[in-house]
């Protein structure tokens, strides 16, 4: 379990560890076919990049009984990996009825409609991954200009000062261009 309101609002410089190996070492499982599907968060911790950065790792179980893993960073040197993560997490706690999550293990026993992709690699083979999620009914993610996307983009804005890896301009991102 991790804290993230101590990461998000984090105001160290970004600094890089050496000599770490994070060599995933995962099962291989079966994949999930591409698609929308509703899961519940088993298992949700904060974990250090390759980079120096941090990301939450998610294993998130399928109603068919399937198993899925996502990593939304939360701290890293790319603004727009940090935006996309931002939302991820508040997709989850919309869902869940919260405005934001302060520990990890608050997310534990959420429920939240993942869309699965497969991706195709020539050195690891196919897996899935987790594309968005949403809480709606008709399974679509916050849009710029919408309701939740505003409260987000408010929410890190607030937080600009404390944290420049997680601060969001309107300008940076054209409204068409957000890839959700």
């Amino acid at each position: 379990m991790g804290n993230l309101t101590s990461i998000i609002n984090n105001n160290q410089q970004y600094v890089q560890p050496t000599g770490v190996n994070y060599a995933d070492t995962a099962p291989k499982r079966n994949l999930v076919s591409p698609g929308w599907h509703w899961v519940t968060i088993e298992e949700a911790i904060i974990r250090d990049s390759k980079a120096g950065g941090k990301y939450v790792w998610l294993k998130l179980r399928t109603d068919d009984g399937d198993v899925l893993f996502d990593r939304i960073n939360v701290l890293c040197e790319s603004q727009t990996a940090v935006e996309i993560g931002m939302r991820a997490l508040s997709a989850i706690a919309k869902a869940n009825g919260r405005e934001r999550f302060d520990d990890t293990s608050e997310m534990v026993g959420c429920r939240v409609s993942a869309r699965v992709a497969i991706r195709h690699s020539d050195t690891y083979g196919d897996d899935n991954e987790v594309k968005a999620y949403s809480g709606n009914k008709d399974n679509k993610p916050a849009r710029a200009g919408s309701k939740s996307f505003n409260d987000l983009r408010q929410v890190i804005r607030g937080n600009e000062n404390r944290n420049q890896q997680a601060s969001f301009r309107q300008d940076d991102i054209p409204a068409d261009q957000i890839p959700f």
